[in-house]
């Protein structure tokens, strides 16, 4: 029997006057016990029988609606999200702004700044980004020009400097990622200094025959100082598009690979820039330059504490100021982080929560690499009640790593205490769901926009991974939600044959509380 067909004669029989059991007449207990079997049912069933399935799902007074291997630790993909945007919001406060301070080095004499102009990074994720929490580029700089006048500085005779130092980790991204997503625009490690997310998009056309290379141009941000290397090659009708960006923050060098449909319109290719903090101090001094405040050198970021006027060039033997000697103009702030909690579980941003992971642990003990970071999380879990010892394995913030493994057990747990803190309101509202923009956006269509609204859960997913962790919040008052995690790792079934299985399971969740 499919979930489609057993699913409404479950539910027929739970809540109609026609089955066995009658709504009145059921128990919370055996509504709980049919839920319990239905999901099971479905679980024993293909394509779930053949993958490795962790589920658990408790209402708050204890029973159980579902429990499929809940200790089994497994992959969650970006349900680590719930962990990392959680603490986050416990450790940093809602309010918590990220701040992007201007310093320089030198003198100020008749307007001149004799010296260069420091751009100081604090990691602030939504610095130069397009999305809607994040004050727009141009009216960002406009702020940043009205410090320089307001401190006397309308030209400068040296560089305006990308100081990426709050995280001074020589590679930022986490080692535990794979190679094949280092290229892409969600495989990008956080930076003090950011911009656009480290991100850069390309426009690419397929050539007009197969088997000559495609065109594949830089769209935003620009990067002149860049050399890319074009291997792809234009491949068959109806083949399926593999380009690649291979890239490193040691060289301004990427490469393209793999192959781009003949047949296929032209579309965005969104890969990552492994010079974020340059790219930051570049288009501010263009800025600068357009604007009446001329920059005699140039943009620079800082390699080896060094200034470095070019990511293709050498290190320069000309020292970077240190932080303590720099003169401070002024700072701008980022949105509270309670909204960039929200962008982060709603678009299931790796950046965001990568950073949000090293600025925990920077807070915490002064260091940003990934060791400490992880010891960090695993303390503010201890703090918060939940123990990861031995429970699960933590590598990441944002769930990119497949050395991740965590239990349904360990999230509800997780989960349940989240509901008992006070930052439970905050957490639950940045939580996405069906029909909101973002990754649920398209999820239940069938179902009214009451019952999508009360379920609020982050999804997860990568090859052979599909996850759902959260809560389904009731229909009615004095009722508590449902606590809840799907975890389902080595499915090579095809989405569409595994989607609906696990809808229908959410689907007698949620319709357990009607």
């Amino acid at each position: 029997m499919t979930a489609r067909i057993f699913l409404p004669i479950c539910i027929a029989l739970l809540l109609s006057g026609e089955g066995a059991i009658s709504a009145s007449q059921t128990s919370g207990r055996e509504k709980s016990a049919a839920v319990r079997a239905a999901v099971d049912s479905i679980c024993s069933r293909q394509p779930l029988a053949r993958s490795v399935v962790s589920i658990l799902a408790l209402t708050e007074d204890g029973d159980t609606l579902a429990c499929v291997n809940p200790g089994q630790k497994l992959v969650p993909a970006s349900n680590m999200k719930l962990l990392t945007t959680g603490l986050a919001l416990l450790e940093l406060g809602p309010d918590f702004r990220f701040e992007t301070t201007l310093a320089y080095s030198g003198t100020v004499r008749d307007g001149v700044l004799h010296g260069d102009l420091y751009i100081v990074g604090g990691a602030d994720p939504s610095l130069g980004a397009n999305i809607p929490c994040a004050e727009p580029v141009q009216s960002l700089f406009g702020r940043w020009k009205q410090l320089l006048l307001k401190a006397g500085i309308s030209s400068i005779e040296g560089y305006v400097v990308g100081d990426d130092r709050f995280f001074p980790d020589p590679v930022p991204e986490n080692l535990g990622w794979t190679y094949d997503d280092l290229g892409t625009y969600y495989g990008v490690g956080p930076t003090g200094l950011s911009f656009f997310e480290n991100a850069q998009n390309f426009t690419v056309r397929p050539a007009k025959q197969q088997g000559s290379v495609p065109s594949i141009e830089p769209k935003y941000p620009l990067t002149p100082w860049m050399t890319y290397l074009n291997s792809a090659t234009t491949s068959a009708p109806k083949s399926a598009n593999t380009l690649f960006c291979v890239n490193t923050p040691l060289a301004a060098v990427a490469q393209f690979g793999g192959s781009f449909p003949v047949d296929r319109k032209s579309y965005t290719l969104e890969c990552s820039n492994r010079f974020g903090a340059y790219t930051c101090a570049h288009y501010f001094c263009n800025y600068l330059n357009s604007n009446g405040v001329k920059v005699s050198k140039g943009a620079c970021d800082i390699f080896l504490s060094r200034l470095r006027p070019s990511p293709a060039a050498a290190t320069s033997n000309v020292q970077a100021a240190g932080a303590e000697s720099l003169t401070k103009i002024g700072s701008t702030y980022s949105a509270p982080l309670v909204q960039l909690i929200r962008h982060t579980n709603c678009e299931s941003d790796n950046f965001f929560a990568e950073t949000l992971l090293k600025t925990i642990s920077r807070k915490r003990c002064g260091k940003t690499d990934y060791t400490s970071a992880v010891k960090q999380m695993e303390a503010c879990l201890k703090s918060l009640g939940v123990n990861p010892s031995g429970t699960c394995q933590i590598m990441d913030g944002s769930g990119l790593s497949r050395k991740n493994y965590v239990s349904a057990s360990f999230f509800v747990d997780y989960l349940q205490k989240m509901l008992m803190s006070e930052r439970r309101d905050d957490f639950i509202a940045s939580l996405p769901f069906p029909g909101l923009k973002g990754t649920l956006e398209y999820k239940f269509p069938q179902k009214d926009a009451d019952w999508r609204g009360r379920l609020r859960m982050k999804s997860g997913s990568m090859n052979g991974v599909r996850c759902y962790s959260g809560y389904i919040l009731p229909s009615q008052e004095g009722c508590g939600p449902i606590v809840f995690s799907i975890l389902t790792n080595n499915v090579t079934a095809p989405s569409w044959v595994v989607n609906p299985e696990i809808d229908a399971i959410i689907s007698l969740l949620a319709d357990a509380l009607l």
